[in-house]
């Protein structure tokens, strides 16, 4: 990641595995976060008010969306970002999700198909996130949106259990 400018925002996305907090003169917390995306760590900057409003979100191994100003440190000699906005994985997903797409066939369909969903989709409801069903057959195929009460906040359990009953290639994300 690239020094941004004054009025320029960048985007960070990784795994918390470093939360230093310190105290300042006045009294008033801030905080070091180191996040790691696999391919680089970056160190993430919070002021007071920043920490104030962000900071039970501060946990290791949590994955997270951190978007500020990215400038050249000289201390640790590498880019550090001075967060502006911080969410969780899930709270960006449902951000930036503009629906979850589920390819149906009527092969995988049995007897307690529609119990087994439901039973699924039902403790993630009262979410933003639209569903759509991809239904084939031999003779036709068709999309149908679920109704607004249907609407999902997509997290990792809804995910990998939507997964479980349908399998990994038939559930997929639609960004913006």
């Amino acid at each position: 990641m690239q020094p941004t400018g004054r009025d320029k925002q960048a985007v960070a996305v990784g795994l918390v595995i470093g939360v230093r907090v310190m105290v300042n003169k006045r009294g008033r917390r801030r905080a070091l976060v180191t996040l790691d995306d696999k391919s680089a760590r970056m160190d993430i900057r919070l002021f007071p008010d920043d920490y104030d409003k962000f900071s039970e979100l501060l946990e290791t191994d949590a994955i997270l969306v951190c978007s500020g100003q990215v400038s050249f440190d000289d201390y640790s000699g590498g880019n550090t970002m001075t967060a502006r906005d911080i969410m969780t994985i899930t709270d960006a997903r449902e951000n930036y999700v503009t629906s979850l797409d589920l390819q149906v066939n009527k092969g995988i369909i049995g007897c307690d198909f529609f119990e087994q969903f439901i039973h699924v989709l039902t403790p993630h409801k009262e979410g933003t996130c639209p569903v759509r069903v991809f239904y084939q057959r031999e003779e036709a195929r068709g999309m149908l949106e679920l109704g607004v009460q249907w609407r999902v906040t997509p997290t990792d359990m809804l995910l990998n259990d939507l997964k479980e009953l349908l399998g990994d290639e038939r559930v997929t994300l639609q960004f913006k």
